[in-house]
């Protein structure tokens, strides 16, 4: 055989050698989650993977009650841990780009705490620890209707920062052709002021709302429901259910209703100012 061939054999071999063997890993540092909310929990290998062949199982201190199982190219909810059923999400099409990730929905306090991210490919089986730290924090959700043309939603820190990125958004066209917009952002308590501002730049509307997050968390459970009118005399509703002392103040120059939900779990003794 010449050294031709030799090498030509070599090229195809090697490939499948490294595709046995891989790692994986997750963050090093504790994945933090509000209750209620969704989160993912990173889990990377690296090499690529099939979907037939691998098997992806995620657990906690229970192997045989998985938290999630993937294997022989289908889901396996039926030995799904029923703590975590409908609530679970394994992204199998990102398989291709080494992603095992798990998005776990509407976190509960009881899921903080340590999770294995097994993979078992071919003859090797790999594992990264992934810890879920339950934190104390607020999901804000900043909502307004009847603009024309479709504004943009912005969320401030108290420091002047943009943390639009941070959040989710849509927006909606009525029968009358004027656009409903929603945004929700995640945040740590570690941020004590937000702003939400919803503006339009073709015609210089804007709607303000912002919220000081003070003191300490309190345990219990109290709602409070604020209905008020803006000088423009549109109805501006503030409803609240949340875990930290709180205070607002707010701004309707424009034409729409905008409503501030903010909650988070356990929900708490709030004050409020106007």
């Amino acid at each position: 055989m010449s050294w031709k061939h030799c090498i030509q054999v070599l090229w195809f071999v090697l490939p499948l050698s490294l595709a046995e063997r891989f790692t994986v890993s997750g963050p090093a540092l504790p994945v933090p989650a509000i209750a209620g909310s969704d989160v993912v929990l990173d889990c990377k290998c690296s090499t690529d993977l099939p979907r037939e062949g691998v098997e992806v199982r995620w657990f906690r201190t229970r192997y045989e009650s998985p938290v999630y199982l993937y294997s022989e190219g289908r889901d396996h909810l039926g030995k799904q841990d029923e703590a975590y059923r409908h609530r679970t999400i394994l992204f199998v099409e990102e398989f291709i780009n080494g992603n095992v990730s798990l998005r776990l929905e509407d976190v509960r306090v009881s899921d903080n705490g340590e999770y294995t991210c097994l993979v078992s490919y071919a003859r090797w089986h790999e594992e990264a620890l992934i810890e879920l730290k339950h934190s104390d924090g607020v999901r804000l959700l900043c909502v307004s209707s009847g603009w024309f043309p479709a504004p943009e939603v912005l969320w401030f820190d108290d420091q002047g920062n943009n943390l639009t990125i941070l959040s989710h958004w849509t927006v909606r066209e009525d029968s009358k052709g004027l656009f409903f917009v929603k945004s929700q952002i995640e945040i740590i308590h570690s941020t004590n002021k937000i702003r939400c501002l919803i503006h339009s730049s073709e015609n210089e509307q804007e709607g303000k709302l912002q919220i000081s997050v003070t003191g300490h968390p309190h345990r219990g459970s109290r709602t409070h429901t604020y209905t008020f009118w803006s000088p423009s005399d549109y109805l501006l509703l503030f409803i609240v259910s949340i875990n930290f002392p709180l205070t607002y103040v707010h701004e309707l120059p424009g034409m729409a209703l905008l409503l501030l939900l903010c909650w988070a779990a356990p929900s708490s003794l709030i004050t409020t100012k106007m």
